[in-house]
């Protein structure tokens, strides 16, 4: 979902995200982790309730059916100083903000994590601007309270609008695991008293900044933890690792950084031939580029939390 929101807009401004799926730098090493077992059996758990009943005081949901504008700018979706304001983009962005797994080393679900989701999901673009009580808005103020808030508001609006029921699944599958490579990380802790540039903001934490220069992009993610970056590399690929694998953070860093990956090349077919070349050079792609921050990826098994859409509806008319 979003590496397809992502890749939408960075060809607009000349710059595609490759979605090839590529070989990790250390799976040679690990040839027999990878064979593929027989499949586990699925646990399911309860979704965590929230510790109150929010809901949003005002919603407005349309759809959006104007045509994708070359110069739409920076997608932007999240809440906002009295509620929730998205633009022409997915349902599914929605969800990813509503639900976020519960199991560790993940920050957000990446498509290959949704299942059941109805043909129109990610095809359909709505507008929605929603508002708060004013009853909750010194509470909205605090920002750990404002991402339990919204996550509750959210559901309950899904639940209403969308008739929208869900369960989760836990299962143990083979992964790629982000770790700490031998040199340490190489790439420094956010400094919160330094304005970054704007970017897109991500609900689940982090600005990304996308960069053309005359010798190819940069991708700048400043104040993420190593669980949005893990779960954007899964996303950005369809499941980077390969094969559709799930990547998921396991390097024991607990802060919020600021990293960026430099692509060579002016533009989007430079990028694909860089992901795609990952595929029969480990050492390319954007893997080295973790390399360039003192990161890997390692085959190993883990706990993977799936998000399966039991009924859902278009969102119901004003």
């Amino acid at each position: 979902m979003i590496g397809k929101i992502l890749a939408v807009w960075l060809v607009s401004a000349g710059m595609a995200v490759g979605q090839t799926a590529t070989t990790p730098v250390a799976a040679a090493s690990t040839g027999a982790a990878s064979t593929a077992a027989a499949p586990a059996a699925a646990t399911t758990i309860a979704p965590a309730a929230p510790t109150n009943a929010y809901s949003f005081d005002v919603v407005s949901i349309r759809q959006n059916v104007s045509p994708m504008q070359r110069d739409m700018g920076m997608p932007q979706f999240g809440p906002t100083a009295d509620g929730y304001r998205m633009t022409n983009m997915s349902i599914g962005m929605v969800i990813m903000t509503a639900y976020v797994p519960q199991t560790p080393g993940s920050a957000f679900y990446s498509e290959a994590q949704v299942k059941g989701a109805p043909d129109w999901f990610d095809r359909e673009r709505y507008d929605i601007e929603a508002r708060i009580s004013d009853e909750d808005r010194a509470e909205w103020q605090k920002p750990e309270s404002q991402k339990v808030m919204l996550q509750a508001m959210l559901q309950a609006m899904l639940a209403e609008r969308c008739k929208l029921t869900v369960h989760r699944e836990v299962k143990e599958v083979a992964v790629y695991s982000l770790v700490v490579a031998k040199d340490g990380p190489k790439f420094k802790e956010t400094d919160t008293t330094v304005d970054h540039p704007d970017g897109m903001k991500l609900p689940w934490g982090g600005v990304l900044v996308p960069t053309q220069t005359k010798d190819g992009m940069s991708m700048s993610m400043y104040g993420t933890s190593m669980a949005s970056l893990a779960s954007l590399l899964s996303t950005m690929g369809g499941g980077m690792g390969g094969g559709g694998r799930t990547i998921v953070d396991k390097t024991g860093l607990t802060g919020r950084y600021d990293v960026v990956f430099k692509f060579q090349g002016g533009g989007g077919g430079e990028m694909q031939n860089q992901t795609a070349g990952a595929a029969s050079d480990p050492g390319g792609g954007v893997y080295s580029m973790l390399g360039d921050l003192g990161l890997k990826l390692v085959s190993s098994k883990a706990a993977v939390e799936t998000l399966v859409i039991d009924h859902m509806e278009r969102p119901s008319a004003n």
